[in-house]
């Protein structure tokens, strides 16, 4: 079985949670804009919001790890 370095691994799954959660803030805006009720919108805002602060999170790790 073939072993994989542990840089390798933390690329791929940083890498697949940054896909993910740029997914998720798509999805958000696509509902956000079809979405016609005030406190559904506010929750749908939260989300993006969290989304961003998860992003902008993996991205300052990659670089303190120096992941690619």
């Amino acid at each position: 079985m073939e072993e994989f370095s542990q840089e390798y691994v933390l690329s791929i799954v940083f890498r697949n949670s940054i896909d993910k959660e740029e997914l998720l803030l798509k999805k958000y805006e696509g509902y956000y804009d079809r979405i016609k009720n005030k406190e559904l919108k506010e929750v749908i805002k939260e989300f993006k919001k969290t989304s961003q602060e998860h992003l902008k999170v993996m991205k300052e790790k990659m670089i303190k790890l120096k992941i690619q």
